[in-house]
């Protein structure tokens, strides 16, 4: 008996197209690099945002399956910057970029990836993971 190879369904993943800063393989971990619309190879241990559908060399589009959902967040104090984790201030205070971890430190949950940049108040795109660890360093 011969094994079916895995399929899965195109339709069941988010994609968006952008521009590769660098260096992009296809089915491969890609992270923003640079500007909120350009994309190159994740290296380790860097957060990655999706895995790339083709290969592309910089300055081709291509096209990425993101890893979670895409949600407008509330930016709190201290503001969200694109391609940093995100944190949350307090209580329905919104979201901020993760401090740096230091040694020692209280490990705090990460809440996802700014996909936009904003000051506090505004209104940002924010990706959103599912399924694994979101605690930082």
């Amino acid at each position: 008996m011969s094994t079916v190879p895995f399929q899965p369904a195109e339709k069941q993943y988010h994609t968006f197209t952008v521009v590769a800063a660098g260096a992009v393989t296809a089915n491969c971990l890609v992270e923003q690099s640079g500007a909120e619309t350009t994309v190159q190879n994740c290296a380790t241990p860097d957060l990655g945002i999706g895995i790339a559908k083709t290969s592309a060399t910089a300055g081709q589009q291509v096209e990425v399956y993101l890893l979670g959902s895409v949600v407008r967040v509330l930016v709190g104090a201290g503001g969200a910057t694109f391609g940093n984790k995100a944190v949350q201030v307090g209580a329905g205070a919104g979201f901020t970029n993760a401090p740096a971890a230091a040694a020692g430190a209280t490990s705090t949950p990460i809440w996802g990836t700014f996909l936009q940049t904003g000051a506090a108040g505004s209104i940002v795109g924010m990706l959103v993971p599912g399924g694994f660890n979101r605690e930082s360093a």
